[in-house]
């Protein structure tokens, strides 16, 4: 029999399984698509399909693995949505779905209720889940929507837990919370000023991350799974830290460049997050944080995009040259990607790079607001230098442009964190994005700072594996797992020729927001001037 870590990654359209060896190599995987009910503003959920997706996953991993297999520990990550739950602890399904019950992270229908938090806590530091300024991703912003626009429902909910506490809530029966758990980290006298201090929504036990669940794999869980009764299970962890501990490696280096704090881990797929560490707690206006770290003494700063994939997506599959792209891609056995990234290298001609080719092409990648460090989500997405052209190429440009866009954005982010001393000598990569070697490539280019790659390619599937190696205690800390099961295989280096290019783009990138600031201006006027007259 072989001992291995079940991991359970939960992101925004699917969810996927692996059996992981204490040494960090994933053995197999599974993937399963998710229910999504997802317009303009809103992202809904469904709590019992993601459930069953994960039984069903898990049946099907260990049915195509060939060998004998003894899961000794179970780890889960997952987005930062929240699931709401009745007096009975049955799904409380949302207004007009009768489907769904998770308000899912990219769900931005709090956006007034963000204004009014803002205004009523002007003092930085009143939000414990965000000391700068409240969004409506913000489980309070949400919490408050969900009490003012639908009251009813408001006074059904008994109980909201992250989906990740949801699913180990299941796994074992008991509810737990970490330092990650978005509802117990706002503070009673914020909750209390609100009106939504109901102390039954906090309800669970305080756990660190990584701990074990009292208990372990419940009778009934144990026989779903096809696993064994009182199998130790991990507290959870929201996605984008769990996808930093998989990537960021040994905690202690003898290098001194090659410090914790020096490593700036990215995890990109449908969003970007970027998460610095330090030794001492730092309040940034423009950022999520300062949180306490699982890994002791250090504590963690998060910026990063609401949409990322999400946005690449939405520009080529609206371009009018996808469809043909498509079956190009299908027909070549490459992904709608790969064949993009052989388009843009056949344009390149000459001394042109193939970052030059947007030279005209600029994009502002706020098609959902901006997270950080503007913190306003009502900021609109830009792009300048369009054509009246339909052709393969033109769906090519706009794709690069979409990828510089992000990478620019990042810099942003990432010369705020400067600003207040973190120095950066390393990204680590990890999530779908990190899969596609142009995006990594245009990232390190326009940053400025090399990659250090993950060997594992799934990172994010260490993720669960790490939490559930300490909780079954193979690992005695989340320190000796991550340097038992995080490895990097090689460095991205930064293309020197290509500084001036990227620091013109830029300066349009910054240039791009005034502008859109301009026209707001404009646009403004009449109805300011209505409003000094009254």
């Amino acid at each position: 029999m072989q001992d291995v870590l079940l991991s359970i990654d939960v992101g925004t359209a699917s969810l996927r399984s692996a059996l992981v060896s204490p040494d960090g190599k994933i053995l197999a995987k599974d993937i399963r698509p998710l229910k999504l009910w997802q317009s303009s503003g809103r992202m809904e959920q469904s709590s019992d399909d993601i459930y069953n997706s994960l039984i069903t996953s898990v049946g099907q991993l260990l049915a195509q693995y060939p060998f004998s297999v003894t899961v000794q520990g179970i780890g889960i990550d997952a987005t930062a949505s929240q699931v709401l739950l009745d007096q009975n602890l049955k799904p409380l399904n949302l207004p007009e779905n009768p489907e769904a019950n998770i308000l899912g992270w990219m769900d931005h229908r709090a956006q007034e209720q963000s204004v009014l938090i803002n205004e009523r806590f002007k003092k930085p530091g009143i939000h414990q889940a965000a000391p700068s300024k409240q969004i409506p991703e913000m489980c309070l912003s949400k919490i408050l929507w969900l009490k003012q626009i639908h009251p009813e429902h408001w006074s059904k909910c008994a109980l909201i837990l992250d989906l990740y506490d949801f699913l180990t809530w299941k796994l074992t029966g008991i509810i737990t919370r970490t330092p990650c758990s978005m509802v117990t980290r706002e503070s009673t006298e914020v909750l209390e000023t609100l009106g939504i201090n109901n102390p039954g929504l906090k309800q669970g036990e305080m756990l660190s991350i990584g701990a074990p669940i009292p208990g372990g794999l419940t009778v009934s869980s144990a026989n779903a799974l096809g696993l064994t009764a009182g199998t130790p299970v991990a507290t959870g962890i929201v996605d984008g830290l769990g996808g930093s501990l998989a990537v960021l490696g040994p905690v202690n280096s003898k290098e001194t460049q090659n410090r914790l704090e020096n490593r700036l881990s990215m995890i990109v797929g449908t969003s970007t997050i970027y998460i610095a560490s330090s030794p001492t707690a730092q309040t940034i206006m423009g950022t999520w944080g300062p949180i306490p770290s699982v890994l002791e003494g250090y504590y963690h700063n998060i910026v990063g995009q609401s949409a990322a994939g999400a946005l690449i997506d939405h520009l080529i599959t609206g371009h009018p040259a996808f469809s043909i792209a498509q079956k190009e891609a299908e027909g070549n056995n490459s992904t709608i990607y790969e064949f993009l990234n052989d388009t843009l290298k056949a344009m390149t001609e000459g001394s042109k790079k193939l970052s030059q080719l947007t030279h005209d092409i600029h994009l502002l990648p706020y098609f959902v607001g901006n997270r950080c460090p503007r913190l306003d989500m009502s900021l609109k997405g830009m792009i300048a230098g369009l054509r009246l052209d339909q052709s393969i190429e033109s769906m090519a440009l706009s794709y690069l442009a979409c990828i510089q866009a992000i990478a620019l954005g990042a810099r942003h982010n990432i010369e705020l964190l400067r600003e207040q001393g973190y120095c950066f000598t390393e990204l680590r990569p990890c999530g779908g994005l990190a899969k596609n070697p142009l995006f990594v490539h245009e990232h390190v280019n326009a940053i400025g700072i090399p990659a250090n790659m993950p060997e594992e390619p799934d990172a994010m599937l260490l993720s669960g594996a790490l939490a559930a190696s300490v909780a079954c205690g193979i690992h005695p800390s989340m320190e000796k797992a991550m340097e038992a099961m995080s490895r990097q295989k090689g460095i991205v280096t930064p293309d020197a020729s290509l500084k001036d290019y990227y620091d013109k783009k830029y300066r349009v990138f910054l240039e791009l927001y005034e502008d859109q600031e301009k026209y707001r201006r404009i646009m403004n006027q009449d109805i300011q001037i209505q409003k000094s007259l009254t």
